[in-house]
């Protein structure tokens, strides 16, 4: 039952964290839900969440898609390709075609989920952990690569307090770090 549950959790963080789209406001409503119905995770998880959602509850379609853009499409400190947070040049290269073979490997449908984005694109990652059936797998894929680079992410969005994706991001690495911890 908790794997179940945190797959539907990955599932609602990496709605969240893709592009804008109608229905935002209630895609945030129901991962504070599912995160208030989960007694493993603290109570700052769900009001992260909860503020996210009163923080762009004031804001038009329009300018929810601008302020994503300049978060995660301008900003390399910001971006949601996680490889970028662990390697550089070639050795990311290499990291993106080891994921990508593993997505193949495990049947996860890469080109339907991932609409061009690449193998490490947050959501993606998100999906693919949602997805997969493999606890080694699972594991392992949080703790050396996304909690990593979650951790750097995370860090630089403190020049960013006041930008509600940051609260995402903070309670998405609360609910890793938990879900590793509680593997462990």
């Amino acid at each position: 039952m908790q794997v179940a549950l945190d797959n539907h959790l990955y599932n609602r963080f990496a709605a969240l964290l893709e592009y804008p789209r109608d229905g935002m406001k209630e895609l945030a409503r129901e991962c504070v839900d599912a995160l208030l119905g989960h007694t493993g995770y603290p109570p700052e998880v769900a009001e992260d969440v909860a503020a996210f959602k009163e923080e762009t509850a004031r804001m038009s379609i329009e300018d929810l898609k601008g302020l994503y853009s300049y978060t995660f499409e301008f900003a390399a400190d910001t971006t949601l390709d996680m490889g970028y947070f662990l390697y550089e040049g070639f050795k990311r290269s290499n990291a993106l075609a080891s994921i990508k073979g593993m997505y193949k490997d495990k049947g996860f449908p890469f080109d339907v989920v991932a609409q061009g984005e690449l193998p490490d694109h947050l959501p993606v990652v998100l999906r693919f952990l949602a997805f997969v059936d493999d606890g080694d797998i699972r594991k392992s894929f949080r703790e050396d690569f996304l909690v990593k680079a979650l951790e750097k992410l995370s860090k630089n969005f403190e020049k960013l307090r006041d930008n509600p994706y940051r609260r995402v991001i903070e309670a998405l690495l609360t609910v890793i770090d938990r879900d590793i911890k509680a593997e462990g």
